[in-house]
């Protein structure tokens, strides 16, 4: 499938995307309950941390949804694959020498190169790269001053 993938229709909402053509909404789309999901237990321990930062990060950006369990799981254990892969470069680095002596790059830089695409693909979905969060419109509530309450009445 060419081109740039589609924009659910909560983004085009936020956007304004529907001002100029109200038509074009699909007021058919599901909209799927928001909240945290709850981290697999058979994710290993990396994979679990980064559950809980990322969970904790979109919750409060407003766009995490239950549904999102299954592509959250996948992020999360691709990020730990890629950690594992940046310790092993670390430690062994770059380049290793074959069994003939000859010297040669290391798999686990090929591992961490394919990783970190894999990783940056599941960030943007999620908006959580700089380039990819401004394609986001996230209304923020307005706290009201309880003296202005007070003096003006409850909204």
């Amino acid at each position: 499938m060419a081109g740039r993938p589609r924009k659910p229709t909560a983004l085009k909402i936020r956007d304004g995307d529907f001002q100029k053509d109200p038509q074009r909404q699909n007021h058919n789309e599901p909209t799927p309950e928001t909240g945290i999901p709850g981290c697999p237990d058979h994710l290993p321990e990396l994979a679990q941390e980064e559950w809980n930062r990322v969970c904790h990060e979109l919750n409060s950006m407003g766009v995490l949804t239950l549904i999102e369990r299954g592509a959250l799981e996948q992020y999360c254990r691709t990020y730990a694959e890629w950690r594992m892969a940046a310790a092993d470069l670390d430690a062994n680095g770059r380049y290793t020498f074959n069994a003939s002596g000859s010297r040669v790059e290391n798999p686990a830089g090929k591992s961490l190169r394919s990783l970190s695409a894999l990783c940056h693909k599941f960030l943007c979905e999620f908006g959580m790269t700089p380039a990819s969060r401004t394609r986001l419109h996230i209304e923020k509530e307005t706290q009201r001053d309880e003296a202005e309450e007070q003096i003006f009445g409850v909204a």
